[in-house]
Protein backbone atom coordinates (compact mmCIF):
# COMPACT_ATOMS: atom_id res chain seq x y z
CA UNK A 1 0.00 0.00 0.00
CA UNK A 2 2.85 2.39 0.85
CA UNK A 3 4.50 1.84 -2.54
CA UNK A 4 1.24 2.71 -4.32
CA UNK A 5 0.88 5.91 -2.31
CA UNK A 6 4.53 6.84 -2.91
CA UNK A 7 4.18 6.05 -6.62
CA UNK A 8 0.99 8.10 -6.87
CA UNK A 9 2.61 10.99 -5.02
CA UNK A 10 5.65 10.82 -7.28
CA UNK A 11 3.53 10.76 -10.42
CA UNK A 12 1.45 13.70 -9.21
CA UNK A 13 4.60 15.62 -8.32
CA UNK A 14 6.08 15.01 -11.75
CA UNK A 15 2.87 16.20 -13.42
CA UNK A 16 2.88 19.30 -11.22
CA UNK A 17 6.50 20.02 -12.05
CA UNK A 18 5.78 19.59 -15.74
CA UNK A 19 2.74 21.88 -15.57
CA UNK A 20 4.61 24.58 -13.65
CA UNK A 21 7.49 24.48 -16.13
CA UNK A 22 5.17 25.55 -18.91
CA UNK A 23 4.60 29.18 -19.66
CA UNK A 24 1.15 30.35 -18.48
CA UNK A 25 -0.23 30.33 -22.03
CA UNK A 26 1.15 26.87 -22.67
CA UNK A 27 -0.31 25.51 -19.44
CA UNK A 28 -3.72 26.97 -20.28
CA UNK A 29 -3.58 25.50 -23.79
CA UNK A 30 -2.52 22.12 -22.41
CA UNK A 31 -5.44 22.16 -19.95
CA UNK A 32 -7.87 23.13 -22.70
CA UNK A 33 -6.59 20.35 -24.98
CA UNK A 34 -6.88 17.84 -22.17
CA UNK A 35 -10.45 18.93 -21.35
CA UNK A 36 -11.41 18.79 -25.02
CA UNK A 37 -10.06 15.25 -25.39
CA UNK A 38 -11.97 13.83 -22.44
CA UNK A 39 -15.29 12.13 -23.09
CA UNK A 40 -17.19 12.97 -19.91
CA UNK A 41 -20.06 10.70 -20.89
CA UNK A 42 -17.67 7.80 -20.43
CA UNK A 43 -14.48 8.84 -18.63
CA UNK A 44 -11.87 6.10 -19.03
CA UNK A 45 -9.15 7.06 -16.57
CA UNK A 46 -8.85 8.65 -13.15
CA UNK A 47 -7.46 11.75 -14.84
CA UNK A 48 -10.56 11.84 -17.07
CA UNK A 49 -12.75 11.52 -13.98
CA UNK A 50 -10.87 14.36 -12.30
CA UNK A 51 -11.32 16.61 -15.35
CA UNK A 52 -14.99 15.70 -15.74
CA UNK A 53 -15.88 16.06 -12.05
CA UNK A 54 -14.16 19.46 -11.99
CA UNK A 55 -16.04 20.62 -15.09
CA UNK A 56 -19.34 19.35 -13.71
CA UNK A 57 -18.82 21.08 -10.38
CA UNK A 58 -17.68 24.36 -11.99
CA UNK A 59 -20.81 24.46 -14.17
CA UNK A 60 -23.07 23.77 -11.19
CA UNK A 61 -21.26 26.32 -9.02
CA UNK A 62 -21.60 28.97 -11.72
CA UNK A 63 -25.35 28.31 -12.00
CA UNK A 64 -25.73 28.37 -8.21
CA UNK A 65 -23.99 31.75 -7.96
CA UNK A 66 -26.12 33.18 -10.78
CA UNK A 67 -29.32 32.14 -9.03
CA UNK A 68 -28.09 33.48 -5.71
CA UNK A 69 -27.34 36.85 -7.33
CA UNK A 70 -30.77 36.91 -9.02
CA UNK A 71 -32.51 36.14 -5.74
CA UNK A 72 -30.76 38.75 -3.58
CA UNK A 73 -32.47 41.89 -5.00
CA UNK A 74 -35.90 40.29 -4.62
CA UNK A 75 -35.57 39.87 -0.85
CA UNK A 76 -36.06 42.27 2.02
CA UNK A 77 -33.09 42.80 4.32
CA UNK A 78 -34.18 40.21 6.90
CA UNK A 79 -34.64 37.53 4.24
CA UNK A 80 -31.30 38.45 2.65
CA UNK A 81 -29.64 37.93 6.01
CA UNK A 82 -31.40 34.59 6.49
CA UNK A 83 -30.39 33.44 3.01
CA UNK A 84 -26.77 34.42 3.64
CA UNK A 85 -26.69 32.44 6.89
CA UNK A 86 -28.41 29.47 5.23
CA UNK A 87 -26.02 29.55 2.28
CA UNK A 88 -22.95 29.61 4.51
CA UNK A 89 -24.33 26.69 6.51
CA UNK A 90 -25.16 24.83 3.31
CA UNK A 91 -21.62 25.33 1.93
CA UNK A 92 -20.18 23.85 5.12
CA UNK A 93 -22.64 20.95 4.93
CA UNK A 94 -21.80 20.30 1.27
CA UNK A 95 -18.06 20.29 1.79
CA UNK A 96 -18.17 18.15 4.93
CA UNK A 97 -20.63 15.68 3.39
CA UNK A 98 -18.41 15.31 0.36
CA UNK A 99 -15.35 14.92 2.59
CA UNK A 100 -17.16 12.02 4.21
CA UNK A 101 -18.16 10.50 0.87
CA UNK A 102 -14.65 10.77 -0.58
CA UNK A 103 -13.15 9.52 2.67
CA UNK A 104 -14.05 5.97 1.69
CA UNK A 105 -11.28 6.29 -0.92
CA UNK A 106 -8.85 8.32 1.21
CA UNK A 107 -5.32 7.88 -0.03
CA UNK A 108 -6.53 6.40 -3.32
CA UNK A 109 -6.97 7.80 -6.77
CA UNK A 110 -10.77 7.77 -6.57
CA UNK A 111 -10.90 10.23 -3.67
CA UNK A 112 -10.57 13.37 -5.82
CA UNK A 113 -13.17 12.52 -8.48
CA UNK A 114 -15.56 11.22 -5.82
CA UNK A 115 -15.25 14.54 -4.00
CA UNK A 116 -15.74 16.51 -7.22
CA UNK A 117 -18.77 14.54 -8.36
CA UNK A 118 -20.26 14.80 -4.87
CA UNK A 119 -19.86 18.57 -4.82
CA UNK A 120 -21.46 18.78 -8.27
CA UNK A 121 -24.40 16.57 -7.26
CA UNK A 122 -25.07 18.35 -3.96
CA UNK A 123 -24.74 21.75 -5.65
CA UNK A 124 -27.28 20.71 -8.29
CA UNK A 125 -29.70 19.87 -5.49
CA UNK A 126 -29.14 23.29 -3.93
CA UNK A 127 -29.80 24.87 -7.34
CA UNK A 128 -33.29 23.36 -7.21
CA UNK A 129 -33.84 25.02 -3.82
CA UNK A 130 -32.69 28.43 -5.06
CA UNK A 131 -34.83 28.12 -8.20
CA UNK A 132 -37.85 27.45 -6.00
CA UNK A 133 -36.96 30.42 -3.75
CA UNK A 134 -36.63 32.63 -6.81
CA UNK A 135 -40.04 31.54 -8.10
CA UNK A 136 -41.62 32.26 -4.71
CA UNK A 137 -39.96 35.67 -4.49
CA UNK A 138 -41.25 36.56 -7.94
CA UNK A 139 -44.91 35.98 -7.03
Amino acid sequence: MKSITIGTTLAASLLLLRATSLLPGQARNTSLKLAQQVNCKSPQTTLDQNVCSTQEFQAADKKLNQLYQQLQPKLNSKQKQRLTVAQRSWLKFRDESCDYEAGVFEGGTLAAPTYGYCKARVTQERIKDLQRYLEQASL
